[in-house]
């Protein structure tokens, strides 16, 4: 079906591929160096090879430990093409699942005279597939692909290898950080799950308000006066709106599950919880350092409960001074805590629910906060359709 090579091409020369091919694989090598170690990398990685190598697509596929597929994190010359295609790893019609499962590079000269392959494009004329490999074995493959066929001499041909190997140690780094950040997150979902399953007894709590805090954080960026709001703002926020309630595992059972309303003594004891949650998280960063997901979340446990008005606790923060997680989750917390059932309540409608949000404006949160967050109320009914309440099992 295909044509596998293992040949070692000589290396090629400033005189068959220039200066600025030249210059362009020096910039690339430096920057692979210096680079992000996150999945954001993957499209500057690509980015970069496509602007050495000359060709009309690239693509970068990785093995998803999960599954038997190859998952596309970045490509370059076709934009409908989406990411997180999948390609089955035992497929006998794709050069991908070859390439990878035989660690060869796979090189078809001319795709439409090819029979038995199922190229990604109709429109290839050629495709030369390596594999990426890592100290573990193969981790994916990168693709080269050209409209027209025979595109590929053995200098290109080698050129395109040398790349490829020189990015698999930064592909291995931005994995490897991945499976770290992961372990790592899982254990603070865990930690954050510990509260929730004795106050609510519901699964979707926390996944909504992380949904929500994000939606409303993308609404933030580029906002004037909201230059904080990065991608990686938004990002921890996304993770960090979980541990908004981590001090609830300091609150006795009888306070914390009591079904009818507090007294004055029970309620000062509850509102510890910020304090706890925070003190427990920044114990965290004393212990094993800095780590900006935990820095958000002990700011969002310890501030969640200010009020724009100041009459808030813990500390009688107001306005700009309560910090913008802080007031972003406080009002994620309320709209999904109204909109859920509790053993003391019943739901409220969205409507009901918009307008309690609309009356604390300007006292209870941050007016131009309430503003954005209700602009598209079809995208909170749409979190909490994905996100449904489910009763935990007590045995």
């Amino acid at each position: 079906m295909t044509h596998l090579t293992k040949d070692i091409f000589e290396q090629p020369s400033s005189t068959s591929f220039g200066l600025d091919r030249l210059q362009a694989l020096q910039s690339f090598n430096a920057r692979l160096v210096c680079m992000t170690v996150d999945e954001s990398s993957y499209e500057e990685v690509v980015q970069g090879v496509f602007k050495v190598i000359a060709c009309d697509f690239c693509a970068l596929f990785l093995k998803d430990p999960q599954s038997n597929q190859l998952v596309l994190q970045a490509s370059v010359g076709f934009d409908e093409m989406p990411v997180g295609l999948r390609v089955e790893c035992d497929d006998p019609t794709s050069i991908h699942a070859q390439a990878f499962s035989e660690e060869y590079q796979v090189h078809l000269d001319d795709l439409l005279e090819t029979p038995g392959v199922n190229p990604l494009f109709e429109e290839m004329g050629c495709s030369l597939v390596l594999p990426v490999i890592s100290k573990q074995g193969p981790v994916g493959v990168f693709d080269f692909s050209c409209r027209e066929p025979q595109a590929f001499s053995p200098q290109e041909t080698s050129m395109c290898s040398m790349v490829v190997d020189q990015m698999s140690y930064s592909l291995e780094n931005i994995r490897l950080v991945k499976e770290l950040r992961d372990s790592r997150d899982a254990v603070i979902r865990g930690m954050a799950m510990l509260s929730e399953i004795r106050d609510s007894h519901i699964r979707g709590h926390l996944s909504r308000i992380c949904a929500m805090s994000c939606y409303l954080s993308k609404r933030l960026s580029g906002r004037v006066g909201y230059h904080e709001v990065t991608p990686s703002f938004i990002a921890n926020i996304e993770r960090a709106a979980a541990l908004h309630d981590v001090g609830k595992v300091g609150i006795p059972d009888d306070i914390l599950l009591k079904p009818s309303g507090l007294t004055d003594d029970e309620f000062d004891v509850m509102r510890t919880h910020t304090t706890i949650g925070g003190e427990l998280l920044e114990g965290l960063i004393d212990d094993f350092g800095e780590y900006a997901l935990i820095s958000m979340g002990a700011t969002v446990a310890r501030a969640h409960h200010e009020r724009w008005d100041g009459q808030g606790y813990p500390h009688k923060l107001s306005g700009k001074d309560i910090p913008l997680a802080a007031r972003i989750v406080a009002i994620c917390d309320v709209y999904d805590a109204l909109t859920s059932r509790r053993v003391y309540k019943e739901a409220w409608t969205h409507e009901d629910t918009m307008q309690q949000l609309r009356d604390g404006s300007g006292s209870q949160f941050d007016p131009e906060l309430v503003e954005v967050f209700l602009s598209r109320p079809k995208e909170l009914l749409r979190i909490r359709q994905q996100y449904p309440d489910d009763e935990i099992s007590s045995g």
